[in-house]
């Protein structure tokens, strides 16, 4: 092997050596982000598999839908949406507010009279109502 060879060889060494210094950093960084991102979904997904709402009873006198938290995660209750025949509806009140434990209720004043009711919690989990 001749001196250009082996300087060749050298210089190829080299470049390897700072291609890998630079890759694995980079690399180990992605890893760590992905990693992430898949506890932060196995937390959600965990989250929502937990989480179970029925609507259980309809006054139609008194406007009021009542709600039962039949998961096993506590809810926020100021943190449900309502869809009424299908549109997104904000003109509702809640009773109690706030805190929401499981095996408990709570009650949805609604200004409609008739129609499909969807009742949709934080995390994403619902039920449906035929307002009758």
């Amino acid at each position: 092997m001749g001196f250009s060879t082996s300087a060749v060889v050298v210089i190829f060494l080299a470049f390897l050596l700072h291609m890998a210094s630079t890759f694995y950093p980079m690399a180990d960084m992605s890893n760590k982000q992905v990693q992430e991102a898949k506890k932060n979904s196995n937390e959600l997904w965990n989250e929502k598999l937990n989480t179970k709402i029925v609507i259980t009873n309809w006054d139609n006198n008194s406007k009021i839908l009542t709600v039962f938290n039949n998961g096993s995660m506590t809810l926020n209750s100021s943190k449900i949406n309502l869809i009424l025949r299908g549109e997104f509806n904000s003109s509702y009140s809640i009773n109690p507010q706030g805190i929401w434990p499981p095996k408990t209720f709570i009650n949805v004043n609604i200004a409609a009279g008739s129609g499909r009711v969807k009742i949709i919690t934080e995390n994403g989990a619902a039920d449906y109502y035929l307002l009758t």
